[in-house]
């Protein structure tokens, strides 16, 4: 049994035998003295001593003295020998080189001899105290962590588990020893299991990433973040690493972004981003169920011109109101959204038929259209006590729909595009209005992209013209003066007058151009007939709505005519009925400061709007343009006593009296008898070249 022992020991030299025989005196062990040496100390360089031991029986260990070490080493042996059984332990030992090493020994009693075993464990009792130093480390940092992580081995069951994952149990105890997956939300389980399937194929070290809810003990939901680490092969670990999350907080912050992210701020709608969702799934409901579904597209009429009126604020009221009509005049399966600025979008889905989408549009359009009050403290359904220092504001409101319908499987931006062609047909036949998409809309509105085009060109080129028609005393038939009445020579469609145009231009954002062009061209005439004619014309030339909100239009004329050596008296400025019913009391500053800087003003289609005459002792006109359908019924007696009453209060206000569309004699003499001071019409002459009239003009 010795000799097996012995032939057993590792033949690196790093172990060390001494074979001892116990010296017995009265049956009593007092000492043992050595037979055999086997290993290192045989020969071998055990890294221990280079000299024999000194005791013949044991190497040399630690700082002790001799007496010290033989004492000690006699009660182990002592031990060893009457224990019967193996007796380990540790020894601290410096080699000749001085360096601390650490050897573990094992005495054994066999038979009536002690054998013990000397062998270097340096580098494996550092290894397990580094170990021992990580692990305490692991789980200061775990076990006092808010975080959780858990230890899965290879048959799905946790092995460890940090003390917060109490919070998972109704007892308080840990996960440890429970199968993976226990706590979670049954909705992501199969994801969960997926993680761990796609962590142990990973490599080692590898973090694979994933959220999922789990329940509390409390049974409350909570959303995780998972970290995934393969360490099967890390001894002491023998497991998949998963570290945990609570994000919670996050993800709600998250989905609440999310929302608004799909919802717009001001009105609360789901805005464009939502309704490219919806709509694409709609159609895919569509194309199975076989029933129709409608595209409404709607904006306000005019609304730019409420912005710039009364403030982007009132602006903002009444798109808050209209989102709040729009809902409440929808099915409860309808989808409404804010696209931007105020146009707004209506998906009205399971129609019976495809005419049900226009009872819906009608219905909405009823909704949406008429008085806003608007206030202070924001939209007001009835008219409040009057507050001192409150200005309340209201204000009629006109819609316009278009309509697209489909069945069964289509493209969501094609369908916009239909409505959106609607809805141009809806505000080119007079506004405030439904207009149900049809095949030859997409002719029009291809029309009206290339006139877009075009008139890009045109106001760089020289395709736009004055055409002038005159005005002419009544009293004495002289040319007094010429309005400025713009054409476009189109390449392809010839002569276009402004009603073929001007609504394609103000669409496309380009009235500034022309208007600045039309104000260069007539008082760049209006200094050519200064030059060329005895007694110099007065030139008349419209304004855009937009220019009569352009605090600095004073400015901007004066230097034009400065540039072209005019004076601002021989410039008429005419303004339309129209616009001006729409805030007179923001457009009167503006009259007052045009008027005093020397320019004329004149009120265009009179009649044709909803101007008191009243108004007109507020405004600072100096001619009063009858609109022609005044001029169409002289020959009725209403007619002619309206306009008779007219033409007698304008010269009480210092007003002059200019009729338009004169194309009989008949009409001519009437207006005369009536006392009105100008005419214009084809009676006279028809819109013409300057050239032309400059040659008819000089030959009077």
């Amino acid at each position: 049994m010795l000799t097996t022992l012995l032939e057993g020991l590792d033949a690196d030299g790093r172990v060390l035998a001494v074979v001892m025989r116990p010296v017995v005196e009265s049956e009593e062990v007092i000492d043992f003295e050595l037979l055999m040496v086997s290993g290192a100390a045989a020969g071998v360089d055990l890294g221990i001593t280079a000299a024999p031991p000194t005791d013949g029986l044991e190497p040399q260990v630690g700082e002790t003295t001799a007496i010290e070490q033989r004492e000690r080493w006699l009660a182990l042996r002592r031990e060893a020998f009457a224990a019967g059984h193996p007796v380990r332990g540790d020894e601290d030992h410096v080699d000749v080189h001085g360096q601390r090493r650490v050897l573990e020994v094992t005495r054994t009693r066999v038979g009536d001899l002690l054998v013990a075993i000397w062998q270097d464990v340096t580098d494996v009792r550092a290894a397990e105290a580094a170990r021992v130093a990580s692990e305490q480390r692991f789980r200061a940092l775990v076990e006092h962590s808010s975080d959780i992580t858990v230890v899965v081995d290879r048959d799905r069951m946790i092995t460890y588990a940090s003390p917060s994952t109490q919070h998972f149990t109704p007892d308080g105890d840990t996960l440890a020893g429970a199968p993976y997956g226990l706590h979670l939300h049954p909705e992501d389980w199969g994801s969960a299991q997926d993680l761990l399937e796609r962590a142990y194929a990973a490599t080692p070290g590898e973090v694979l990433h994933d959220r999922a809810r789990v329940i509390t003990g409390e049974g409350q939901t909570r959303w995780i973040e998972a970290q995934a680490t393969n360490h099967l092969h890390t001894p002491g670990v023998d497991g998949v690493v998963i570290n945990c999350r609570d994000i919670t907080e996050e993800q709600h912050a998250r989905e609440r972004l999310a929302q608004e992210a799909m919802r717009d701020p001001l009105t609360g709608l789901p805005n464009r981003r939502y309704f490219a969702e919806v709509v694409q799934h709609a159609l895919a409901r569509s194309a199975r169920s076989r029933q129709p579904l409608a595209l409404l597209l709607l904006d306000v009429d005019h609304f730019k011109y409420v912005n710039d009126i009364h403030g982007h604020p009132a602006g903002d009221q009444l798109l808050i109101e209209l989102a709040a009509r729009l809902r409440s005049a929808l099915r409860p399966g309808d989808t409404v959204c804010r696209l931007g600025g105020d146009e707004f979008v209506v998906l009205a889905e399971d129609l019976h038929h495809l005419d049900e989408a226009l009872l819906v549009a009608q219905r909405v359009n009823a909704a949406a259209a008429g008085t806003y009050l608007l206030g202070p403290g924001g939209v007001q359904q009835e008219v409040p006590d009057e507050v001192p220092g409150e200005v309340q504001l209201e204000i009629q409101v006109g819609v316009s729909v278009g309509v697209s319908t489909t069945i069964g499987p289509g493209n969501s931006d094609a369908l916009l595009s239909t409505a959106d062609h609607a809805l141009y047909e809806a505000k080119r036949r007079g506004r405030g209005r439904v207009e149900v998409f049809q095949p030859q809309l997409r002719e029009r509105l291809l029309h009206r992209l290339g006139l877009q085009r075009d008139l890009r060109r045109a106001t760089s080129g020289e395709e736009l013209e004055l055409y002038w028609q005159p005005i002419v005393r009544t009293s004495d038939g002289a040319v007094t003066g010429a309005e400025a009445l713009l054409r476009w020579h189109h390449p392809q469609l010839g002569l276009l007058a402004p009603a073929a145009f001007i609504p394609a231009a103000e669409d496309a954002g380009l009235m500034p151009a022309i208007c600045e062009w039309v104000l260069h061209h007539a008082t760049r005439q209006s200094a050519r007939w200064t030059r060329e004619l005895a007694d110099p014309l007065q030139v008349f030339i419209n304004l855009d709505r937009h220019q009569l909100h352009n605090p600095s239009l004073l400015g901007e004329v004066a230097a034009i005519a400065a540039a072209h050596h005019v004076e601002l008296s021989h410039l008429t400025l005419e303004i339309s009925e129209r616009i001006l019913t729409e805030d007179l009391p923001r457009i009167r500053p503006l009259l007052l400061q045009l008027r005093e800087g020397g320019l004329r003003l004149a009120l265009d289609d009179f009649g044709a709007g909803n101007t008191a005459l009243t108004w007109l002792q507020e405004m600072p006109m100096d001619i009063l343009k009858l609109d022609r359908s005044f001029t169409a019924t002289l020959g009725e007696r209403a007619g002619a006593a309206i306009v008779g009453a007219v033409l007698r209060l304008a010269p009480e206000l210092g007003i002059a009296t200019l009729a338009e569309g004169v194309e009989t004699a008949q009409q001519l003499s009437t207006l005369l008898d009536l006392g009105c001071d100008y005419t214009q019409g084809f009676h006279h002459a028809r819109p013409q070249p300057a050239q032309q009239l400059t040659a008819t003009l000089l030959s009077l």
